[in-house]
């Protein structure tokens, strides 16, 4: 084996064994933020048996692309890989971190050999090493690692960085077979772009590179026609590129029906600015920022709107120094490189800017900054640092200290940043010190303690929240929702129609209006409200279900029927509809149909307790004890701490005969979990007088 490919192995290794140091200790944990939606919530993951059609007419969070609220996020590539995953493992976040941190590693190799790949090392100093090293443990990718939803972005890159080598390696080879090459690269890409946007750049980059390194920019001196005559292949070469990232952006843009989506103000205040100097000098702001969270990734946010950054709406902004030397610095750079006649510099410019093209602000976005979408241009950036700790040691080996303590720090913060990612209690509480003014740090945290059950915080968070930020709808409908289960149904109703008043087309605001005139018993009003959120969101399933419920009120049982049935339609999961059709049935006696609809309940909820639980209910009525039990022994397995099912199989028991000795164990297990259940004390009673 030779010196050099065992160097290279080392490297490998080495690499392998930062990545692990770096995000070994996180890879487990919870679903947090966008795994939410875009997984556990999504039916096309969910639903193992979804067909790849269905996901190239949805968008990534599982709505159809031709629904106007959509986002128009594209990657049905990646939904495929969240619900090949789970019909192979299940749902399980611990695993599906794992896989992203597998991932994450590969990316890192190929970096590695991208960078060989673009430069010869020369000298003891291996900056292609050192750059992949930095690239492998820097905490800005921890987003992208393990939040499950940054897998867009990890199989993204893999895609884009392959683009890259398959043309180097191609141009390097002699160039044959172009015919076939070409469609390979432009199928890569499309590829790519299909695991994520991003992607789209990758046959930019190519010809940005091939133009970078092959032509000598000081023949410009000379005519154009010799220009030309000298640079033809690369021009030819460049322009064929060109046609290709011009097919992949109108196949992209068709995908969209040539429609942008449309976003709320509040997500990126930049783009819903109407003022033209206010929306360049914030976005420069915003490529500084960006810039430095690359160079010193310390302020770390999940989330970055509401009041992260306000605009920068005047030339005497204390900002615009810091939009300078931003400016300054990349000129700066392109002089040096100019000067040494090195290419290094430029083309590491060249990978860091290109794939952050599509979060530039040219076209408008749904955020602020996401973290996640550097993980590609940090690929240029971490080549241009090593390139400079190269320079600074080539001068005296005592730059390797600082070489060194970048490293360790980066794995330090990497490390517990990743920790913070385990879970939403503590990625949310981590945001307050990076955007203490962003109401939707503390919306969430409000959002979170809502549903552990912590009303207290939940409402301070959530009043915290609105004075940040007074016209933030989502909260005071929230807060609305907090006030309805206090049965405070005044107030509920004042921050309901406060969210609608702010941003009218709100169908969960109309919805959880409906559902508080429905608690007063107002009928008509309610109606309406639920009418208005149908239509703005005509499949909405939990409001085809609160709209059953309400002619359930109404004594309009069959109407409420065909509510709950359209619900379930809808969303096959909705554990509520079915248990309120099936109780439906029960109340009429309707046994035959219980066994029925439960059993279909089931092949979307196999492991749904009530379901299973009337499903025995109606076995036991028909007598098929052996049946009923065995549904009981499955429940009391899933929740072994609920008395009413114990209680119930010892019901079961003593109606079997011969069973009483069982009648009564069940009996004392529920009253052991539930000493005041009125039913197990009078059904062991009646056992005991018997014997």
């Amino acid at each position: 084996m030779s010196s050099l490919r065992q160097q290279t192995i080392v490297q490998y290794v080495l690499l392998v064994a930062a990545s692990l140091l770096s995000y070994g200790g996180a890879l487990y944990g919870t679903f947090v933020f966008d795994d939410s939606a875009a997984i556990v919530k999504n039916m096309d993951v969910r639903n193992v048996k979804t067909p790849f059609t269905t996901l190239l007419q949805h968008d990534f969070w599982g709505n159809n692309l031709t629904d106007p609220t959509s986002h128009k996020s594209f990657r049905p590539l990646a939904v495929l890989s969240y619900q090949l995953e789970n019909r192979l493992i299940g749902l399980n976040a611990g695993h599906m971190k794992k896989v992203n941190f597998i991932l994450h590693t590969i990316v890192c190799l190929l970096v590695l050999k991208l960078y060989q790949t673009l430069w010869r090392d020369s000298g003891h100093f291996r900056t292609s090493f050192w750059a992949a090293f930095v690239f492998t443990v820097h905490p800005i990718h921890t987003e992208a690692v393990v939040g499950i939803v940054g897998r867009a972005d990890l199989l993204a890159s893999i895609g884009y960085i392959t683009v890259l080598l398959l043309y180097q390696r191609w141009l390097t080879n002699g160039r044959r077979y172009g015919v076939l090459v070409y469609p390979a690269l432009f199928l890569l890409t499309v590829v790519s772009m299909l695991f994520k946007e991003t992607g789209i750049t990758a046959l930019v980059a190519c010809g940005a590179i091939d133009l970078l390194k092959r032509i000598k920019w000081h023949h410009l001196q000379f005519s154009f026609r010799d220009f030309l005559s000298l640079h033809r292949s690369c021009l030819v070469r460049v322009f064929t590129l060109a046609c290709l990232s011009l097919g992949t952006l109108v196949l992209r843009l068709w995908i969209m029906d040539f429609e942008s989506p449309k976003f709320h103000r509040m997500d990126n205040p930049i783009g819903a600015s109407n003022s033209i100097t206010t929306k360049i000098l914030s976005q420069s702001y915003l490529y500084w920022l960006n810039f430095w969270l690359l160079v010193c990734p310390d302020w770390l946010s999940f989330d970055w709107a509401l009041g992260s950054i306000p605009l920068v709406e005047s030339a005497f902004d204390w900002r615009i120094p810091l939009i300078c030397v931003l400016y300054g610095a990349i000129l700066a750079l392109v002089f040096l490189s100019k000067e040494s006649k090195s290419k290094e510099i430029t083309l590491s410019l060249a990978l860091a800017i290109i794939p952050f093209l599509p979060a530039c602000g040219i076209v408008r976005v749904g955020f602020v900054i996401a973290e996640r979408l550097l993980y590609l241009p940090s690929v240029g950036l971490c080549y241009l640092l090593a390139t400079g700790y190269r320079r600074l040691i080539k001068r005296s080996i005592v730059f390797y200290v600082p070489l060194c303590f970048v490293c360790t720090m980066f794995i330090l913060k990497t490390q517990s940043r990743a920790y913070e990612w385990t879970s939403e209690d503590l990625l949310f509480r981590s945001a307050m010190r990076v955007c203490p003014r962003n109401a939707k740090v503390y919306y969430n945290i409000a959002r979170l303690a809502t549903d552990q059950g912590d009303r207290e915080t939940a409402f301070a968070f959530y009043r915290h929240a609105i004075e940040l930020h007074p016209e933030y709808e989502a909260a005071h409908m929230n807060l609305g929702n907090l006030h309805r289960e206090m049965q405070e149904l005044d107030i509920a109703e004042r921050h309901l129609r406060k969210a609608i008043e702010i941003h009218e087309p709100f169908p969960s605001a109309w919805m959880n209006l409906g559902i508080v005139q429905a608690a007063r018993k107002d009928h008509l009003a309610a109606l309406a409200s639920y009418q208005r959120a149908l239509e703005l969101k005509p499949n909405y399933a939990n409001c085809l279900y609160n709209l059953g419920n309400l002619y359930i009120d109404k004594q309009n049982s069959s109407m409420a029927l065909r509510y709950w049935r359209e619900a379930i339609q809808q969303n096959p999961r909705h554990s509520k509809a079915w248990a309120n059709i099936l109780a439906l049935y029960d109340n009429r006696g309707r046994t035959e149909d219980i066994i029925r609809t439960s059993a279909l309940a089931l092949t979307f909820l196999p492991n749904d307790t009530a379901i299973l639980f009337t499903r025995a209910n109606a076995f036991g009525k028909l007598g098929q004890y052996e049946t009923a039990e065995s549904l009981y022994r499955q429940i009391i397995t899933a929740r072994p701490d609920h008395a009413v099912y114990r209680a119930n199989l010892g019901v079961l028991y003593h109606r079997w005969g011969q069973k009483k000795a069982q009648a009564i164990e069940q009996y004392r297990a529920a009253l052991r979990l539930d000493p005041n259940l009125r039913s197990a004390k009078t059904n062991l009673l009646k056992l005991m007088d018997a014997s």
